[in-house]
Parts: C-alpha cells; structure tokens; sequence
C-alpha cells in the first residue's frame, strides 16, 4: 500500500471536487462554508488533500483556533472530517497523528459523519483515536413523494403542520434582511433554552445571508405567522443529502406550529430537487429529537473523535493547567 501524503488544497475548485467524489459529503465540507465560518469565528483553516501515494483521493479539514498556540476549534456544527474511501481510513488517521507531530497540532478534534462510519466499519481504536458515538437524525426522501412525506410523519406532526394551515403560517424565501434579523434570536432563544449562550455572534444572520445571496445550493426560508416574520431555516443543499443546518421559530409565534410548516416545506424542496435525503443534523437533546423523528426522520449514529500523539494522562495535566491559569 502507498503512504498516506497530506498536502494543501490549491483552490476551491480543486477542494470542492474531492469532496464531491465522496458518499459523505455534506455541506459543512464544502470550501465555501469552511471559509465562511473560519472568518465569522476567527479560525485557521487547513484544507489538507489526502493523497494514497500521488493519487489525491480525499480531503481533512482542520479548523483550528487563532493564536500562538495551535488548539482545535470547536465549530458549533457536526461532520466536518476526512473524507476519503473507507479502506484508507485507518491508514488517513494514523498518517494525520504523523502530521500532527510535525505540525505542532497536539490535539484535533474532528467528527466522522454518518456516511462515512457506515461505509468504513472499522474499529477506530486501530487508528489510535478516541472516540464517542453521537447520533443525528435523518429523513430518506428516495422513492418519497410530497404525500408520502406527510404520511410518514407522525400523528403529532401531521396535526401540527394542519394547524399551521388554519393559522395561516405562510413559508417563502427569506426577504433582504431577514436571515440577518431572525438568524440570531433564533439561535439565541434555541442555546438559552438548554442554560447556555448561542456560540455565534450576533453577526451571524448578515455573514449568512450575505454568503447565501444568489446561490441556488442554499434553501433560506421565513415562516410568517399573521403577516410576521417568526421563524427561519438555513439549509445547505450542494450535495445528494441536504444538511439542515439551523432553523427555528421565535417562542412568541410558537403556538401557531410554523416550525413544523418550515421543516415540512424544507422536505419537499428537497425531494423536488432530486436529493436523496435530508439530515436535520443532531440529538441536541431528548425534545428535538422526538420532533425530528416526528417528522420521519430516523436516528443515525456518527463519531466524534480526538487525536492526539501525546499519551490522555498528559493532554489531562496540560488541560488542567489551562483551566487553572484562566481563573
């Protein structure tokens, strides 16, 4: 077998062209997207091409923190990972431990999407990773039609997104200026409710929406409650599957059921445009899950993984003396 090479990806075009060759593409993977939230975040990112031998044959994303120190980021979203055939898998995480040494990355944290842990089937242990199972939900939309689509939801779900009719909840494309409005009270409302602060700046709504404009890979939805805008849905559409990335409604327009009208239109926008599937992206917690399996969606499992050359009981000491100086 050819040594695993990393190198750095000239350009978008070529980036985007690896990830596109993979079964676990998402949008997140995409160069645009990485970029994107690399600036709203202020990251570094490394758009490592994987190469078996001098055939490249995937891409490592590696989003890493500004400052002297090169410590993981922690990105707000799943998936972002290697991408490369599930045969060079173990052989691509050993490699990257290797680049991690002459990198001076000591700790990397990544997360295997749920195409790609199916596809591999190997015991990541092998690889010298740690890893911890999380899940997200996904909806099939092969063979679906817009009735089979309410039909698979759940009696809940289907009551819900009639009532929305009765309440006259309207969902349209997103006017000028309302990603930029909604986007943060959306995220804002979501992450106060589980006793934590929304990760994203308030900027976050104009980055996305100015990103957004003109492209026709990217479904940004209002949900209109009695001539109000009260919900949002950003949704990145680049690949077969659909990566649900946020969306939501504001608490005072919940009663009227908008949510369930935004993600049923996301659906069928969806299937129309001939994708395979849509992830909702994440378990978030016990309540979210049970709406999204609600609207048909089913649980699947993916990685969250950190690599390290350096042996846990130091990482541990070094961790612990970082939490104890920021006091």
């Amino acid at each position: 077998m050819a040594p695993i090479r990393f190198s750095t990806a000239r350009d978008a075009e070529e980036w985007d062209a690896l990830v596109a060759l993979s079964p676990g593409a998402t949008g997140f993977h995409d160069w645009s997207w990485l970029q994107l939230q690399a600036d709203v975040f202020g990251w570094r990112f490394e758009p490592l091409v994987v190469s078996d031998g001098d055939e490249p044959v995937g891409v490592f994303p590696v989003l890493l923190r500004s400052g002297w120190t090169r410590r993981p980021a922690e990105p707000p979203f799943p998936f972002v990972g290697p991408l490369v055939p599930p045969a060079l898998l173990t052989s691509t995480l050993r490699a990257f431990r290797r680049w991690q040494v002459g990198h001076a990355v000591p700790v990397a944290r990544f997360d295997l999407g749920p195409a790609v842990v199916a596809a591999a089937g190997v015991d990541l242990a092998r690889a010298g990773v740690e890893q911890t199972p999380d899940r997200t939900y996904v909806v099939d939309l092969v063979g679906s039609s817009p009735e089979q689509i309410v039909a698979s939801m759940k009696k809940g779900a289907r009551y819900s997104l009639r009532a929305a009719g009765r309440n006259a909840v309207e969902v349209r494309p997103a006017l000028p200026g309302e990603l930029t409005a909604l986007l943060p009270q959306v995220l804002g409302e979501s992450y106060r409710s589980r006793g934590v602060p929304s990760p994203y700046p308030e900027e976050i709504g104009a980055r996305v929406e100015r990103w957004a404009a003109g492209r026709d890979d990217v479904l940004v939805t209002t949900a209109v409650v009695a001539g109000e805008p009260g919900g949002v849905i950003v949704a990145l559409a680049s690949h077969p599957v659909v990566t649900g990335w946020a969306g939501g409604t504001l608490r005072a327009h919940r009663a009227a059921n908008p949510s369930t009208a935004l993600f049923h239109d996301l659906l069928v926008w969806s299937l129309r445009r001939g994708h395979t599937a849509v992830d909702l992206v994440g378990h978030v917690d016990d309540g979210i899950a049970r709406f999204k399996t609600s609207l048909g969606a089913t649980e699947r499992a993916f990685v969250n993984v950190v690599s390290s050359p350096l042996p846990r009981v130091v990482r541990t000491a070094a961790a612990a003396v970082r939490v104890g100086g920021a006091r």
